[in-house]
């Protein structure tokens, strides 16, 4: 039988202003610091991801060099037991105009960091911004975000 530690409310509530912080700079060291060493990171667009190094190699190293200004500001936020729900709102600049989008991550979390983040959000304003915004095609290719989006999707999880 295994167990998981549960998460109290204060100690979601502190994975939250980390989280709220690390976007805001953003601070890529921190929002890895978020995450356990075999953390799961499932999202739209993107295959899913095993690992913090996986993570800061595949994920947030492409997104930051295409997306440098990117931001998140987190809207609200619950807990239940060792799940935290963070709705959010991103900001960045594509192709020399600004873009928006929403969603929400569901974190589940052993001694304050995120042994699994799954994310939800509507990836087409994104690929329509892409789209019709022909000045970011090459930032786009350079960033390696291009590649990482059209990897295999043969490793989701059957759960998925």
């Amino acid at each position: 039988m295994t167990t998981t530690a549960v998460q109290s409310p204060p100690d979601a509530a502190r994975f939250v202003e980390r989280f709220a912080d690390g976007w805001a700079g953003p601070h890529p060291e921190r929002l890895l610091d978020l995450l356990h060493p075999d953390v799961r990171l499932i999202q739209p667009i993107f295959p899913p991801t095993l690992g913090r190094a996986a993570a800061e190699a595949r994920l947030f190293r492409p997104l930051f060099r295409f997306m440098p200004d990117m931001r998140l500001a987190v809207v609200r936020w619950s807990a239940a037991g060792d799940a935290v729900f963070i709705e959010w709102t991103a900001t960045a600049t594509v192709g020399g105009r600004p873009l928006r989008w929403s969603g929400v991550d569901r974190f589940l979390l052993v001694e304050g960091r995120a042994t699994e983040r799954v994310s939800w959000f509507d990836g087409v304003p994104l690929f329509l911004a892409m789209l019709s915004r022909p000045a970011c095609w090459p930032a786009f290719w350079r960033s390696g975000v291009a590649r990482m989006m059209l990897s295999p999707r043969d490793r989701r999880p059957a759960n998925m």
